[in-house]
């Protein structure tokens, strides 16, 4: 037998060796694929074969305090392609276009992407999906989103504000509160085999989303509704820029009603601009004018620097620091008190105020009434005051800040500082959303109102307040009176401020309103944007916010202050005629019929007034004279109010009170008018108006 040579036995042995090494690495890989790197693989084979879609969540409702609807969400299909699915992509192309209304190249790029998933159309109409699912195309699929919806339109708007396609809030309280609103998105899973074919009992499975929260606000939707009614009403007749109304309970801080106008339809944002959907109450600052005198007097009656019988000399003009200051109306009241000043809104009274009080006490209060701060109000954008720096203040800074001017508040700062008067002296933080409830209607959150400090005290609050109710009773606030009801208010004008200087002719109008004024429900007001003709907030403003409050107190239930029939306060009285009296005879006699005058030029006589001789108004209403000069007697003209469904006697008032005539023709109520409403007509002119009664009438 012939042995082996040492050789073969050296290769076998090698290759023995190698063997043994190559197993020992095989081994070693195999542990490392499986032990090291086995859960991502697993992983990556899970992706490859299985697909998850994603399932939206519903975003919660929006609410007012009352539980009716501002902001819902409806179930709508989404549709979406596996491309890898797709047999016939021209032909699927075509069908999904037609059927959907899309663009075929859009369709067709759509489906055939280098993509596991793609979005063809999201929270489409519901009568096309439904169609589209009965052609049972291979590789389309659908799924269930939610779109929202805004079901009163344009009410509210700057509040609600918007959500976007994957609803997500974008404006309003839709961005404030979109974590709660939002809700947490669900899956579907589904398993696919190499070719992308769905595999059948294979995997799938559906993790449900979870719904966003019910949002309930401290809006009410009538309230809401009258103060919008009133801001189109001054749209049309005063032909205003913008226009903006808040009702606020100054006991809690608790905004009723927030509004704008221009205003916007979330349902469909993007056919409005930008600038439509920016909140300027709570964003803007202006020159709150008069407005802001009540915050001059409580400081000032709080510090004991003057009280309501203190005793000025107002000649109509005062100079500080070689600046003249003239009263709104360039008449003097003589020998008068703090409270007749502040009936008449004497800007003379308030520059000595203001200078009595001082730069450092001023200052002080700026800062307590809320006006060096945001007020965190739970709206997105809130801006700032604008005033000058208080070490670089002089008296002349003072002396104009005293009346309203030369600083800039936002119309939610304005309302809040005086809502602290009318809550005996405390400031309250102003808020909007009052509850989250959960999808079984429970309480989850709940936001209670916050005292921030108190500012003056209660006597100094009630001192205030007696002085606005005299403003309406008695002074340029008179058009704000409600029958039965104790009214208080003060009266704004204010020149624009536009990069940091006045633009002459072109005013803001305004009227703060608190009602009832021996326990205050209710604080209203109103801002008007370059009103066009008569432009003073006695005249523009306090009706609106008169009927804001009157509609809203009936609709609360607030009982009356007083039995009409037993106390009048409210007297009709008939404007007397005073054309070619000269200004200080007219002043007697319109003072004579319990009626007070403002002049409008610098001419002796009167050649024209507003409201016409004969018309019925209320006591102490304001009567426009204007003089014989050229520039009053090219007056702006006035915009014809919608007189339909008025009776004779009502359109008689409103048109008397706006300086035109009336020539009626029939009986009942209001049909045809001509000029038409919005249409513009000179003061002293005719409007014609066919009256019939409601049975013939259209």
């Amino acid at each position: 037998m012939q042995i082996p040579g040492i050789g073969l036995r050296k290769r076998i042995f090698l290759l023995f060796l190698f063997t043994f090494v190559a197993t020992v690495v095989l081994i070693g890989r195999l542990a490392y694929i499986q032990l090291v790197r086995g859960e991502e693989y697993r992983q990556g084979a899970l992706d490859v074969r299985v697909r998850e879609i994603t399932v939206e969540a519903k975003r919660g409702n929006i609410l007012d305090r009352e539980g009716r609807e501002l902001a819902i969400s409806v179930n709508a299909d989404s549709v979406f392609a596996i491309p890898a699915q797709i047999e016939n992509p021209e032909e699927t192309a075509r069908i999904v276009s037609d059927i959907l209304e899309l663009s075929y190249d859009y369709v067709y790029d759509r489906i055939t992407k280098n993509l596991s998933f793609s979005w063809i159309q999201r929270k489409g109409d519901q009568a096309k999906t439904s169609q589209l699912r009965e052609a049972n195309l291979p590789g389309i699929y659908f799924t269930q989103e939610s779109r929202r919806v805004y079901p009163k339109n344009e009410l509210a708007s700057h509040v609600l504000g918007f959500a976007g396609i994957d609803s997500q809030g974008l404006e309003g309280i839709e961005v404030v509160y979109d974590e709660q609103l939002k809700g947490e998105p669900g899956r579907i899973v589904i398993e696919f085999d190499a070719y992308g074919r769905e595999i059948p009992q294979a995997l799938q499975y559906y993790v449900p989303p979870t719904d966003g929260l019910t949002l309930v606000l401290t809006i009410d939707e009538v309230i809401q509704y009258v103060v919008e009614r009133e801001l189109d009403r001054i749209m049309v007749e005063h032909q205003a820029k913008s226009a903006m109304g808040i009702v606020m309970d100054p006991k809690t801080g608790e905004i009723l009603a927030m509004a704008n106008r221009p205003a916007f339809d979330p349902n469909k944002p993007l056919e409005y601009g930008p600038e439509t959907w920016r909140n300027p109450i709570v964003s803007n600052s202006y020159a709150p004018g008069s407005i802001f005198k009540p915050i001059t007097t409580a400081a000032a009656f709080e510090e004991g620097v003057v009280n309501a019988n203190t005793h000025f000399w107002d000649p109509g003009n005062v100079t500080v620091l070689g600046h003249t200051i003239r009263n709104w109306n360039g008449r003097g009241l003589g020998d008068t008190t703090f409270t007749e000043a502040f009936q008449q809104s004497a800007n003379v009274v308030f520059v000595k105020t203001g200078l009595a009080l001082g730069i450092d006490r001023f200052y002080e209060y700026l800062e307590k009434f809320g006006f060096m701060e945001k007020t965190g109000i739970d709206l997105p954008g809130e801006g700032r005051a604008i005033y000058p720096a208080q070490d670089r203040a002089t008296d002349l800074d003072l002396a104009v800040m005293s009346f309203g001017q030369t600083l800039a508040v936002t119309p939610l700062q304005m309302i809040t500082a005086i809502a602290a008067i009318a809550n005996d002296g405390y400031l309250m933080q102003p808020y909007i959303a009052k509850e989250f409830r959960d999808a079984d209607g429970q309480v989850v959150e709940s936001f209670e109102p916050t005292v921030k400090r108190q500012v003056v005290s209660e006597e100094t609050a009630r001192e205030v307040l007696h002085l606005m109710q005299l403003t309406v009773d008695e002074g340029t606030g008179a058009r704000a009176q409600i029958e039965g009801y104790n009214v208080g208010g003060k009266t704004g004008t204010a020149e624009k401020v536009e990069n940091g200087r006045l633009v002459e002719g072109r005013y803001m109008s305004a009227f703060m309103g608190v009602v009832p004024i021996e326990d205050p429900q209710l604080v209203v007001y109103i801002l008007v944007d370059e009103p066009e003709g008569i432009y003073y907030g006695s005249w523009v403003a306090a009706p609106a916010a008169g009927n804001i409050m009157r509609d809203s107190l009936r609709y609360l239930g607030i009982p009356p202050s007083y039995d009409p029939n037993e106390k009048e306060v409210i007297k009709d009285r008939e404007v007397p005629s005073i054309i070619n009296l000269t200004v200080s005879e007219a002043d007697r006699v319109l003072r004579n019929n319990g009626l007070r005058m403002t002049v409008i030029g610098d001419g002796e006589r009167i050649v024209r007034q507003v409201p016409a001789a004969g018309a019925s108004v209320a006591s102490y209403t304001e009567v426009l004279v204007y003089t014989e000069t050229e520039e009053t007697l090219s007056t702006d003209r006035l915009t014809v109010p919608d007189l339909s469904g008025k009776s004779i006697r009502e359109v008689a008032n409103i048109l008397g009170s706006m300086g035109l005539s009336l020539e009626p023709t029939g009986s009942g109520v209001a049909a045809e008018q001509e000029p038409k409403a919005g249409q513009k007509i000179s003061t002293g002119g005719t409007v014609r108006v066919k009256f019939e009664t409601p049975e013939t009438g259209r």
